[in-house]
């Protein structure tokens, strides 16, 4: 039987540990993060850092991983908030609003993080796992398929012109736009 108080404790720790790591880069950049850093940071031993995360792309991938939950998080919110729940594309629109309100915080982060994504096997393989399962959401939410991912690559292109502030809209375009990606949910041709 496994001690739940234990299994508690280690995963609270693994997170602050990872909210450490992202302050870290948040404040300082992607060059300052080392396992030195995130446990001064975290105000834990290196050994105990070493204990959750053996190495930095461990650690990394644990960033990610963290990344991809709050996401979720605020996909699921979205999805119960739905103006007509049960509706095909009910999870395509909780995804083009999910992507509008991630916090800043986590846009800078994605940011800094892709500089170094490339030489991590670890980070890019959990973000294909996740967009492999988010396809496959889109791909099955009662809306053609093919609308399904233009509305996916619309919000997607959003969501990364925010995290490296490259072709942003303006307020009143950026509103024409989501309304447009949500009207294209509510048919099912």
């Amino acid at each position: 039987m496994v001690d739940t108080k234990k299994s508690k404790s280690r995963s609270a720790t693994r997170e602050a540990l990872v909210r450490a790591a992202s302050q870290v880069v948040i404040n300082k950049g992607v060059e300052a993060l080392t396992l030195d850093a995130v446990a001064q940071q975290a105000g834990i031993s290196k050994g105990g850092l070493l204990y959750h995360f053996p190495n930095k792309d461990a650690l990394m991938g644990g960033m990610v991983e963290q990344l991809i939950q709050d996401f979720e998080a605020v996909l699921q919110v979205e999805f119960e908030q739905d103006d007509a729940p049960g509706t095909p594309g009910q999870w395509v629109r909780a995804y083009i609003r999910a992507t509008l309100r991630f916090s800043k915080q986590s846009l800078a982060l994605i940011a800094r993080l892709s500089s170094i994504a490339a030489d991590s096997p670890n980070v890019l393989e959990i973000a294909k796992v996740y967009d492999q399962q988010w396809r496959q959401r889109f791909e099955t939410s009662g809306i053609d398929p093919t609308k399904a991912t233009i509305i996916q690559l619309a919000s997607d292109g959003l969501w990364l012109s925010e995290v490296f502030q490259v072709g942003t809209l303006d307020e009143s375009r950026l509103t024409q736009v989501v309304e447009t990606l949500l009207a294209m949910t509510r048919t099912t041709e």
